[in-house]
């Protein structure tokens, strides 16, 4: 499987501060990837990088196996890009938008006609095309955010902060469309602040902090690495526990119909003579945790 995207050494100074720093990855061709950090870390100003709205300090990018530095207009002619509170004409329909998007890329009328309709089907507002875009809900417009970056039919895609303020609804919906994307043979690089969706769709990730690459690896392997370092346990209890004094322990919090308590240290013997065996079992941790456990660690250094 060959690389879609490759950055190698990618830098961006701003002020004499470096917001991404000598930052390296590969995104194989097919693959969903997660670009994960805290704000600030470096995310956007490095999708606006690998999207060609801003240029590197120093650094390489190539997409499809081109140079983004000698190839720039062919590379965005191969790519499509969705972000948060996409760009519409709120008093256009959906329909209307796409073929005013549309006509940037050469396509004929006849070809543009078709492919509006195949992406109205697609996105699943093929009954919404008489509505203007202004009354569409917040996960109705990623939707047509998806269309719009699919028009020209790009094999490559950018999926930055996309489901941003989207309802449980609309997100259900832009995942299964992701899926279908990669289905497609599409290649998805994705940021975004839920992480609960990254650990279901993406492939692998990476993490960003202060404008350092922290971690690149894929999700399952990520979390299966904090084994002996973060320690996560249920407590089958109705009550939430007030104080719990026990070495090691880092965080508890209570979730209905038990705690979970996470700890530096195995804690379960522990935790068993104080509350009886039956009532706690030993858990993996999440994304979310071993994530904010691996920035944690890396602000100590």
């Amino acid at each position: 499987m060959s690389a879609a995207i490759e950055v190698n050494g990618l830098t961006k100074v701003y002020n004499k501060r470096a917001v991404v720093d000598d930052v390296s990855f590969a995104v194989e061709a097919g693959e969903i990837f997660g670009l994960l950090g805290p704000n600030g870390a470096g995310k956007t100003t490095t999708i606006k990088m690998l999207t060609g709205l801003i240029r590197p300090t120093s650094g390489e990018i190539r997409v499809l196996g081109r140079n983004m530095a000698k190839n720039e207009i062919e590379i965005k002619r191969n790519i499509g890009h969705v972000y948060a509170d996409m760009a519409f004409y709120n008093e256009l329909t959906g329909p209307e938008n796409l073929r005013f998007f549309g006509q940037f890329y050469g396509l004929s009328k006849a070809d543009l006609k078709t492919r509006i309709d195949e992406l109205l089907a697609f996105v699943d507002l093929a009954d919404e095309r008489k509505k203007r875009v202004g009354v569409y809900s917040k996960g109705m417009k990623q939707r047509l955010g998806i269309a719009k970056a699919l028009i020209h039919n790009p094999p490559v895609l950018f999926f930055d902060e996309a489901m941003s303020e989207v309802d449980v609804e609309g997100i259900n919906k832009l995942r299964d469309l992701i899926y279908q994307l990669r289905a497609e043979g599409r290649t998805l690089l994705i940021t975004s602040h839920v992480l609960s969706e990254i650990d279901m769709v993406c492939d692998r990730i990476a993490i960003l902090n202060r404008g350092d690459l922290i971690a690149l690896e894929h999700t399952v392997a990520l979390k299966e690495s904090l084994q002996g370092k973060l320690f996560k346990y249920r407590l089958a209890h109705s009550e939430p526990i007030i104080d719990l004094q026990l070495a090691g322990v880092r965080k508890v919090q209570f979730v209905g119909d038990a705690s979970v308590i996470l700890a530096d240290e195995h804690i379960e013997a522990a935790l068993q003579e104080k509350f009886g065996a039956a009532q706690i079992s030993q858990v993996d941790p999440s994304l979310e945790e071993a994530f904010l456990w691996l920035l944690e660690q890396n602000q100590r250094q």
